[in-house]
């Protein structure tokens, strides 16, 4: 079989080109299906001369020798015959086309969207990008079959009708021409009109999947907060939004089917009117009156329609438009031209002069330290230092706005990122998992692993009991991110996913904040196991976790205002001995005022707060 996908990436957002580049792969089965349906259609408007043949020689049948009725009829049979052959031959091809193209479509731009930066997705929901993939691989097949078996069976009606005609009588003819023309002319403008309908149409139920998808992730922060009358009055709103912009698409229609409707009869009637009168005139046989009541009856069911076909075509056009709108933007992080892959001996990291920024908010004004191959360096800071923010550039989800991060000497900007991503395990704050098996996600690290070292990953990370009193064990499905298991567990599953990953450099980010005081101490020595021989930079809110650090960088507001070992930087007196004074329970505070567990509360206190919540 033919490969059906694509190398390129998709370039343009017009609908057009994006058909165009999707049925690339399919061009033999689009030829083949457009010269079924090009014949098909030809035979089929030949019929109504065969109708004038079996007419006129009905009227003139001869009392010996050949018979032209006869003749007539075995012609209408084998037209028929093979009519029903070519469309069949379309049905099929014309199958592999459009199941093809929206194959394609769905590959292109899945692959495309998964290119995009950091910063893309925390704008989008996911559910609302699936959407549109969705759309805009459906509505290319849409097009293929509007191609096909609407628009092209009428151009090759239209055509083989004029000629029919034309030989009848040219004024009638005439009229047939001037008919199409204004009935194309007028549908194709009022298909221009409607597309902006179309795309509000698809905004706004693009709106309602992602306030739908939206409130059933927090379904549980709604039940919580009691606040169910309120998301449901919310998403009535929306509703109703997709239902207003629904009926002026709609009503947009009916009235091109009505002023076609009135278009129609006005010059099917012309038609028929002339025709009596060349009948009075002998100039318009029998068979020709068959003819030509025939065409118009044919061409007429295709002109009540093909407005509603055109209003469907430009309802699937602007929703692949809106779709490739949002899709098919110039990626953020991209390898420069000449990137070569990254290649890790020391795993020495330097920060060099490193600037960067948010829209207009400075987060680092030109950041220098070197983390030596093999060392294991803290960060502490409040909220906003700019920790999370250091290791999204180094996994390069941002580029620099100056200076350079250099991995052995090689500056990330220059490499593959695909190599850089492989060089780094991270694991984050907030583990999410994939809703497959536990083994699927574990070996995402490593997907050639065997399952001995997937129970070595998960018995390093403190996760092989647990999972084995799971009912299906290692193939037990973990849900949408991961709901299936606890905070705890899903944290123990990356950590198992890190080590079996067994990157030269090793990123953790709050790596054991949803594990309990009994997890943490098992998960420590994992860690301590994990991060042997590899550069580690590790981000902590309880600083009792960054103790056994070779250095620890204090960072505030982007920049290094202290370094040392922990004993060091708590003897200095410092920023970092006054944050871990200020410790209660392992966790940092964002600022100086005390927890509330230290506050003395006394029991006049409680009585006054009571009386407040009363109030």
């Amino acid at each position: 079989m033919r490969s059906i996908w694509v190398d390129s990436d998709p370039t343009s957002t017009s609908p057009f080109k994006f058909f165009v580049f999707v049925s690339r792969p399919h061009w033999r089965d689009a030829s083949l299906a457009t010269a079924a349906v090009f014949f098909g259609a030809l035979l089929s408007y030949s019929i109504p001369y065969v109708f004038k043949l079996i007419t006129n020689a009905a009227l003139s049948v001869p009392k010996s020798g050949t018979n032209p009725l006869l003749i007539a009829a075995i012609t209408y049979v084998l037209i028929i015959s093979i009519r029903g052959i070519m469309w069949r031959t379309s049905g099929y091809f014309g199958s592999y086309w459009a199941t093809g193209v929206r194959a394609t479509a769905r590959h292109s731009l899945t692959a495309y969207v998964t290119l995009h930066s950091r910063a893309y997705f925390s704008d989008r929901f996911a559910g609302s990008l699936a959407n549109k993939i969705g759309h805009a691989a459906n509505g290319v097949r849409g097009l293929v079959e509007k191609f096909l078996w609407q628009f092209l069976e009428f151009f090759v009606g239209v055509i083989a009708g004029f000629v029919l005609l034309l030989f009848i009588n040219p004024l009638i003819a005439g009229v047939f021409v001037l008919w199409v023309c204004c009935a194309v002319s007028f549908n194709i403008s009022r298909a221009r009109k409607r597309v902006p309908y179309s795309s509000m149409t698809q905004k706004v139920e693009t709106a309602m999947t992602g306030a739908t998808v939206d409130l059933l992730s927090n379904i549980s922060a709604m039940q919580e907060y009691a606040r169910r009358p309120y998301e449901i009055s919310r998403i009535k709103q929306v509703i109703m939004e997709r239902r207003m912009s629904g009926l002026n698409n709609w009503h947009f229609g009916e009235i091109t089917l009505l002023l076609n409707g009135f278009m129609q009869d006005f010059f099917a009637g012309a038609m028929v009117l002339l025709m009596v009168v060349f009948v009075g005139m002998g100039k318009v046989s029998a068979g020709d009156i068959v003819l030509i009541v025939s065409l118009i009856y044919r061409i007429e069911d295709q002109f009540i329609f093909m407005g509603s076909h055109i209003n469907e075509l430009s309802e699937q056009w602007g929703e692949i438009q809106e779709s490739l709108d949002e899709i098919v933007v110039p990626h953020e992080i991209v390898d420069s031209p000449k990137a070569k892959k990254l290649t890790v001996s020391d795993a020495e990291i330097v920060f060099d002069q490193v600037q960067f920024a948010y829209a207009k908010s400075e987060v680092f004004p030109g950041l220098n330290f070197v983390i030596r191959g093999g060392e294991r360096v803290g960060l502490v800071g409040r909220s906003g230092a700019g920790k999370s923010t250091l290791v999204r550039l180094l996994m390069r989800h941002h580029d620099l706005t100056g200076g350079t991060i250099k991995i052995d000497g090689q500056d990330i900007a220059r490499v593959k990122q695909d190599s850089l991503h492989r060089a780094i395990a991270i694991v984050p704050q907030e583990s999410i998992l994939f809703h497959r098996s536990i083994a699927e996600n574990i070996a995402y690290g490593k997907p050639e692993a065997v399952r001995g070292e997937i129970y070595m990953a998960a018995r390093g990370a403190q996760a092989h009991d647990f999972i084995e009193r799971l009912p299906e064990g290692y193939e037990s499905l973990v849900g949408e991110r991961g709901v299936k298991l606890s905070g705890g567990e899903r944290q123990r599953i990356a950590i198992a996913r890190a080590i079996i990953k067994n990157a030269p450099i090793l990123v953790l980010d709050e790596a054991t904040a949803s594990l309990d005081s009994e997890s943490e101490v098992a998960i420590q020595k994992a860690l301590h196991t994990l991060m042997e021989h590899k550069t580690v930079i590790a981000i902590a809110h309880r600083l009792s976790t960054l103790r056994e650090m070779d250095r620890i960088i204090v960072l505030d507001r982007g920049r290094i205002i202290e370094e040392g070992t922990h004993e060091d930087l708590v003897a200095r007196g410092g920023v970092y001995s006054e944050l871990w004074n200020h410790q209660a329970g392992g966790f940092l505070k964002d600022d100086d005022a005390p927890l509330i567990a230290d506050i003395p509360i006394s029991t006049d206190s409680l009585n006054d707060m009571s009386d407040l919540v009363e109030e």
